[in-house]
């Protein structure tokens, strides 16, 4: 269904997920430990930090034009959509694909979350109401059929330089 004034959909549900994605170490500001990007709750936007059950919250985006992106999740921890459609897949059954290990190693699941915000993370909704030891939402064959579905949103846009 067409939008105002005729813009094509946006494919999304306008809402707010915490979905625990995995430390990007490759962000200066990550380089301090007590450093965390809590969406609603700072750094950036402080309205909210009051609200700890916002904290660690992002806006979904748009799965318009999302083979076309370069970085995925609020900190770009993943370049590629393969990888994020395998993070959503595998984060409860094989975390330790995703999380760094303590020195007893002991997987850090959620290592992006400070330990008091860590029960806002999404672990109740499909794919991420998984357990280890259990199948992955998708098969590697399904994510690939998925990227393969996800490319047909896209619908010539370009970036302005």
């Amino acid at each position: 269904m067409r939008g105002e004034h005729g813009a094509p959909p946006l494919f999304t549900d306008f809402s707010f997920d915490n979905l625990g994605v995995p430390r990007n170490t490759r962000l200066p500001a990550t380089a301090d430990p007590a450093y965390f990007d809590l969406g609603f709750c700072g750094p950036d936007r402080t309205d909210l930090a009051t609200k700890g059950e916002l904290c660690g919250a992002f806006k979904v985006p748009s799965l318009r034009n999302v083979t076309t992106r370069q970085v995925f999740f609020h900190n770009g921890v993943f370049d590629n959509l393969t990888d994020a459609l395998r993070f959503y897949a595998r984060r409860d059954t094989h975390p330790q694909e995703w999380y760094p290990r303590d020195k007893w190693g002991k997987v850090q699941k959620f290592n992006d979350i400070p330990a008091r915000y860590r029960a806002n993370v999404n672990v109740k909704e499909a794919p991420f109401d998984r357990k280890r030891g259990m199948a992955p939402a998708l098969t590697a064959g399904e994510i690939e059929d998925m990227v393969k579905f996800l490319a047909i949103l896209t619908d010539g846009y370009q970036v302005q330089q």
